[in-house]
C-alpha cells in the first residue's frame, strides 16, 4: 500500500532541470543599468549556455535587430528567464528582452521592447 501511495505522488513529480538557469538569469537582471556597455551587461547575464540533459538553452536563446519609433537600430538579446508551460519549448512570453543601441544598454524587459514600437 505504502509503494502504491509513493509511486502515485511519483506521477505528479516534476523535476525542471532549467530552474536554476532561468533563475540566475532572473537575478542577473537585477544587476543590469541603463547605460552599461554591451559587453558588460552579457558578462552579467552570462554566455554559457546551460547543456542539459533533455534540452541545451542558449544564453542569450536569440538575438535580432528592430528600427525603433526613432528611425534608429536597436539589437535585441532575449534571456530565458520564465517558464509559462511545462511544454519543453521556449516561447517568446518566456523571454526577457535587453535593449542595446550603439552598444548601450537602454532598457530591458516587454514594456521597454513595447515602447520602442517592436
Amino acid at each position: 500500500m505504502a509503494i502504491t501511495a509513493a509511486l502515485a505522488a511519483c506521477g505528479t513529480f516534476y523535476i525542471d532541470p532549467a530552474e536554476p538557469f532561468r533563475e540566475a538569469n532572473k537575478q542577473n537582471l537585477a544587476k543590469l543599468s541603463v547605460g552599461m556597455a554591451k559587453t558588460t551587461a552579457m558578462e552579467l547575464m552570462g554566455t554559457e549556455p546551460s547543456r542539459g540533459v533533455f534540452m541545451w538553452i542558449d544564453n542569450p536563446h536569440r538575438s535580432e535587430w528592430i528600427t525603433g519609433n526613432d528611425g534608429k537600430p536597436y539589437e535585441v538579446l532575449y534571456y530565458y528567464t520564465d517558464m509559462k508551460q511545462r511544454d519543453d519549448k521556449i516561447t517568446d512570453d518566456e523571454l526577457t528582452p535587453l535593449i542595446f543601441q550603439d552598444g548601450r544598454l537602454v532598457g530591458w524587459g516587454k514594456d521597454a521592447l513595447q515602447r520602442l514600437g517592436s
